[in-house]
């Protein structure tokens, strides 16, 4: 049994506020079906029999959103979306007409869980398309026909969100059509795949959905890249390179940047890989994975933050750290990749481990080296120069130097000084390690060739 449809009472004043004016109102599509599953909800869809202009009159507050009639009611903790009934033109271009029943609107829609609209004030459903028994039986099928998925290449991305947010199968028909006119998705633009593919990525079932953009080829006109992995074998993991980009996302929280960098992180292995006698090596491959995942991500009209981060990570997944190793090389790992991203990092090296079949996330190294961290958060240190007790106007006025590369040679070895033991870091202490390092024991000024010595 589902569950009852539980709708807010500022949602149904909307939808009485058009029956006291002579028109229906119903709440449609996916906030249903949301209700359905018990999954609490933040955003309506109202339809209605109500033509643009009428909308506006009876919600004066409704302004308009979109191509398609549609006005946008904004609560203060609630999105209420106000379209007509309506029949969209094939490939949801800017154009539609007005229809005159619910059941019409409803036939325009992508999925039969989708198909559904639900009258609060007589508690009335409407689901001319089985949605509801698709529900229950956790099914995704296209509504009326498979050809209605490719009125909108789009949708295809969808079926499989929908997949992967729910944890619902596909069935046949639609995963043919799905399949069979894959190379539409060419047709779409670049930030709608890239919506869809983040929403993919943040579900539950991410690395199911992963797979299905594979299994139906949708992935190919996604990134492209990634296919060169199958079959590329590692001879230290039980999958091939393509899989273990996929089962990252297994392993990796709800953050778009870290599923970003799950997906892309070894996408560069086939381009590099060199056959040893025990199997294939894939030397620099994070530099080179790197470089393939920044155009992956322009190509997709990722921001430039997240495009930053994500390259900032994958370049530095290869981090070592032995069970051996000191504060100095913890501070070093830090100055290397910012406090900022190193949790990031560890969590993307227990994902990577598990996703390279290892029984346990945490190996004796990184062990350690979250040991060492506990212990560096107390010293509240960035380990980077703006750290440092001593500037370079500083040096400057303290042994007469002009500004140059030098300056910059002084500063550098002067933190790294600091991180084996950040007690250092004072000024006049600061000013005679630079002595004692560059000035010449008879005196004179700084000399640049000792920094080599």
């Amino acid at each position: 049994m589902l569950p009852q449809i539980k709708i807010p009472q500022d949602v149904m004043e909307v939808i009485k506020r058009f029956k006291n004016n002579g028109y229906q109102a119903y709440i449609v599509g996916g906030t249903v079906r949301d209700a359905l599953l018990g999954k609490e909800n933040f955003d309506y869809d109202v339809s209605t029999s109500a033509r643009p202009y009428e909308i506006q009159k009876v919600i004066p507050k409704a302004i308009p959103y979109g191509d398609f009639g549609t006005f946008l009611y904004v609560l203060k903790d609630k999105r209420i979306e106000i379209t007509p009934f309506r029949n969209d033109a094939p490939g949801r271009k800017p154009h539609y007409s007005i229809v005159d029943s619910i059941e019409n609107d409803l036939s325009r829609r992508d999925f039969t869980i989708n198909s559904i609209a639900y009258d609060p004030i007589e508690n009335k459903i409407i689901d001319p398309f089985g949605g509801i028994e698709d529900i229950k039986n956790k099914i995704i099928r296209c509504t009326g026909s498979s050809k209605r998925i490719w009125e909108d290449p789009l949708r295809a991305l969808r079926a499989v969100r929908f997949m992967a947010q729910l944890n619902f199968t596909i069935e046949p028909s639609t995963l043919y059509a799905i399949k069979a006119k894959s190379p539409l998705l060419e047709t779409i633009s670049r930030e709608r795949i890239r919506d869809e593919f983040s929403k993919i990525l943040l579900s539950d079932y991410s690395y199911e959905g992963l797979n299905m953009l594979f299994l139906t080829n949708l992935l190919n006109f996604i990134i492209p890249e990634l296919l060169e992995g199958m079959g590329v074998e590692h001879y230290n993991k039980p999958y091939d390179v393509l899989e273990h980009n996929l089962i990252m996302s297994k392993y990796l929280s709800k953050k778009l940047h870290l599923k970003l960098v799950g997906v892309l992180h070894d996408v560069g292995k086939p381009f590099c890989a060199e056959k040893k006698e025990y199997g294939l090596e894939f030397p620099n491959h994070h530099e080179i994975s790197a470089k393939i995942a920044e155009e992956v991500l322009r190509r997709l009209k990722y921001d430039s933050k997240t495009i930053k981060k994500v390259i900032h990570l994958i370049k530095h997944h290869m981090f070592i750290f032995y069970p051996e190793d000191d504060l100095y090389k913890a501070r070093k790992l830090v100055f290397t990749v910012g406090w900022e991203n190193i949790y990031d990092l560890i969590e993307i090296r227990k994902a990577d481990r598990l996703a390279s079949g290892f029984p346990q996330a945490i190996g004796p190294g990184l062990s350690n080296l979250i040991n060492k961290l506990e212990i560096l958060q107390k010293e509240n240190l960035h380990y980077n120069l703006k750290d440092l007790a001593v500037k370079g106007d500083d040096l400057i006025k303290a042994f007469n130097l002009k500004p140059g590369p030098l300056i910059g040679q002084i500063l550098s070895y002067l933190l790294d000084e600091i991180l084996k033991d950040p007690s250092l870091n004072e000024k006049n202490i600061l000013l005679e390690m630079a002595k004692n390092k560059f000035l010449p024991q008879e005196g004179g000024n700084l000399n640049e060739n000792r920094f080599n010595k």
